[in-house]
């Protein structure tokens, strides 16, 4: 009878070793999450910082905190007077004003994503220029609802001379990121933007284009 109780052992020691790697991926699990969480929390943090930063650059410059935030301001140095160097427009979901959505993008590639949620892909015209401007920026943590920008509705942008251009968003798909195929250039001045979805999961990405359809306040006219 002996070989029934190494068995038994065998079994007992097999479900412990189990036991406790199930619970070592469930301690590496947690591990992970609150990593992510306190990067996402930082770079929400720095995207705080570049809004301010902005704001009181664009005080300083003579021009107010309420033009800044609204694009309203058409000549001066906007965001140059804060500390945030690397801050290239500004970009207000103005179609959605409940939610207050805005945000700095910086200049750049994607690898500034790592620390700021908002990039002007380097390689793109610059806003209100002619061809396909593109903003990618991270869902997290600042843009829970973005999902509900839709067709017919603004986006508006400063650059760091003052000048703002409204784009009016003109399509919207939400599609896995093998599907992303609207980051080519165009000849007419449209704008790309790209963030994932869902909501902390992030398998998909949600694409927007839009029209200029006004600069400083002046209308544009529509492509022909």
């Amino acid at each position: 009878m002996w070989w029934r109780f190494r068995g038994r052992r065998l079994v007992l020691v097999l479900g412990c070793l189990l036991i406790l790697a199930g619970g070592g991926v469930l301690v590496w699990g947690l591990f992970q999450q609150a990593t992510v969480q306190r990067a996402v929390a930082a770079r929400g943090q720095n995207d705080v910082n570049a809004v301010n930063s902005w704001l009181a650059g664009s005080a300083s410059s003579g021009t107010s905190s309420a033009e800044a935030a609204t694009g309203s301001a058409t000549s001066g140095t906007c965001g140059g007077g804060g500390s945030d160097s690397d801050a290239y427009a500004l970009v207000e979901f103005s179609g959605l004003p409940q939610y207050g959505y805005v945000g700095v993008a910086v200049n750049g590639n994607w690898t500034q994503l790592d620390d700021r949620s908002m990039v002007h892909w380097y390689g793109s015209p610059a806003p209100g220029g002619d061809g396909n401007v593109i903003i990618a920026f991270h869902r997290e943590p600042d843009y829970q609802n973005i999902d509900q920008l839709a067709p017919g509705e603004t986006v508006t942008i400063q650059d760091r001379t003052c000048q703002t251009y409204v784009y009016t968003i003109t399509q919207r798909w939400d599609l896995a990121p093998s599907a992303v195929t609207q980051l080519v250039p165009t000849s007419d001045a449209e704008l790309t933007l790209i963030t994932c979805t869902p909501w902390w999961q992030d398998y998909d990405r949600l694409v927007w284009r839009a029209d200029l359809t006004s600069v400083n306040g002046v209308p544009v006219p529509s492509p022909s």
